[in-house]
């Protein structure tokens, strides 16, 4: 069974690296000249530029490009847009095809990544600014229950959380302005800025002051329990606030006059817009629904054609057939080699060949034949009950420093962890 589940992830890994290759050469044969004939003014590319309703609209190479992805089926696992930590596939670009479709956090975070490397953006006249991903809203908004105790939320023993806390806490404060995208229901997004300064939450709303604010103060009141959990643990001084007390700070809705809503659909745009523009005060530039209503499309150029977009013109394929979601396994059992006692390598390559790289150095063909065929044939196999197949029975292969373990002594214990898995879900 070892044999199969091998074989079958090497082939699988070779055949997606195949597509990959041949989809970039494809399309970089096709499309090169087209992507580096496009430019585009947003996000800002300066303090002195000035965005007018032309940035907004699609020229002929963006409906080339945007053209040229719909092409590309809408399957999972089918990248077209990386950009630093945050990804969007090519189902996921929908949103922007669509004039009545909902943005989702995916093309929100990529757009933001856009925004965060522009270094003049990074400092505007309300001083230094922090903008968050569109999710973190979720786990400051869940520390704002009340009724969840903070030894609850932060166990004394997961230090990873409270380290995790403890850096967004000391990143907050470091900064004059924090920008947190508020998701009401996946129904609504707009954006809260925490202003240090001015001691104030701002609320800029596409919808006006409409809407409740139970998320944004429930938010608020996670942040707060943040801050004192980790004031409790250190000290915090030399920061740029001049008081921690952020959950007794106002909210200030900010009239946006001609920056405002009149379809149901763009709020997603509205907030992308006014985290490129918001300075503290004001909004540097103007804009208003029509050009929202043309910014849609152009924000797919936008993102397909950036230079920080590692996937421009050649889209990653993780796999080369679409998922089947309705699988109860994905676990194929292939069928026994003709001599089951007898390992056998799934390619065979020059014995010196250097094949990959680990820590240790490289690692050729002659070191897998004697790792999995001629030491393995000769050890005597470890029987593991299955309750005794735990992450603890793993990590007791583990090298430490009083006891040193081989690297063929490490890939035995893994083999064997995997021998006793009993069910496709762990398997998996």
């Amino acid at each position: 069974m070892i044999i199969g589940f091998c074989l079958l992830w090497m082939e699988s890994k070779e055949e997606n690296v195949a597509l990959t290759i041949i989809q970039r050469d494809n399309t970089l044969s096709i499309d090169e000249s087209l992507l580096m004939s496009l430019s585009h003014n947003k996000p800002k590319k300066s303090v002195t530029t000035t965005i007018v309703p032309k940035d907004y609209i699609c020229t002929q190479g963006d409906l080339a490009l945007i053209d040229w992805i719909k092409e590309i089926p809408c399957e999972p696992r089918v990248e077209v847009v990386l950009i630093d930590d945050a990804f969007v596939e090519r189902k996921w670009m929908e949103c922007l095809f669509q004039p009545d479709a909902y943005l989702g956090d995916e093309v929100i975070d990529c757009y933001i990544n856009l925004i965060k490397a522009q270094e003049h953006l990074k400092c505007r006249s309300g001083g230094r600014v922090h903008i968050e991903n569109a999710f973190q809203f979720n786990f400051l908004k869940r520390d704002g229950d009340v009724e969840t105790k903070t030894d609850e939320l932060y166990p004394s023993k997961d230090m990873a959380q409270i380290s995790s806390a403890e850096r967004r806490v000391l990143l907050y404060l470091d900064h004059d302005m924090v920008f947190i995208p508020i998701n009401i229901r996946e129904m609504h997004w707009y954006l809260a800025v925490i202003n240090a300064r001015n001691m104030e939450i701002q609320v800029l709303d596409s919808l006006g002051t409409s809407s409740g604010r139970n998320d944004l103060i429930d938010t608020i009141k996670g942040l707060q329990r943040q801050i004192d959990m980790v004031s409790q643990r250190k000290e915090l001084k030399d920061h740029r606030w001049p008081d921690l007390r952020v959950a007794s700070w106002p909210l200030k809705e900010i009239e946006m006059e001609y920056a405002k809503q009149t379809d149901s659909s763009s709020c997603g745009l509205f907030l992308l817009n006014y985290i490129e523009y918001w300075t503290g005060d004001e909004l540097s530039d103007n804009f208003t629904q029509d050009d929202m209503s043309h910014f849609r499309k152009k924000l797919a150029a936008i993102l397909l054609s950036s230079d920080i977009n590692k996937r421009k013109g050649c889209p990653l394929y993780k796999y080369d057939k679409e998922v089947d979601a309705g699988c109860s396994s994905d676990v194929q059992i292939l069928d026994s080699p003709t001599n089951p006692k007898k390992r056998k390598l799934p390619c065979v390559s020059e014995e010196n060949e250097v094949l990959m790289e680990d820590g240790d150095g490289p690692i050729t063909q002659a070191d897998l034949e004697r790792w999995f065929v001629h030491d393995w044939d000769k050890r005597t196999p470890i029987k593991i009950p299955t309750d005794e197949c735990t992450n603890e029975f793993l990590l007791s292969g583990l090298s430490t420093k009083d006891m040193p373990v081989t690297k063929a002594d490490l890939i035995d214990v893994l083999c064997d962890y995997i021998m006793t898995i009993q069910d496709d879900t762990t398997l998996e």
